[in-house]
């Protein structure tokens, strides 16, 4: 793991997620039916929050925060709340354009 972080993992449930993603626009390609079209907009949601936190407070969080000051976790946090509106409306975008 780099930097003894587990950094490998950061942004894994984002992966899972886009991973949902790709496999529920597989069928709905092949079936067409909208409930799939429709099923996907929280999985997108979903997508945009965790790579969010990937990006903004994956460091400013681990080992529960102990080692992160108050400014900086105040700033990781805003940060991530901004990112995570701003990413899963870019990825509910983004699936909208796909269906």
């Amino acid at each position: 793991m780099p930097n003894g972080h587990g950094g490998y993992f950061r942004f894994g449930s984002a992966l899972v997620l886009l991973i949902v993603l790709g496999t529920l626009y597989f069928y709905y390609l092949k079936s067409g039916s909208t409930s799939l079209a429709w099923a996907g907009y929280p999985f997108a949601a979903a997508l945009g929050w965790r790579f969010a936190y990937g990006l903004h407070m994956w460091r400013a969080a681990e080992y529960g925060g102990a080692y992160t000051t108050n400014v900086a976790w105040t700033t990781a946090m805003m940060k991530y709340l901004a990112g995570s509106v701003a990413y899963a409306l870019a990825a509910m975008a983004g699936w909208y354009g796909l269906t």
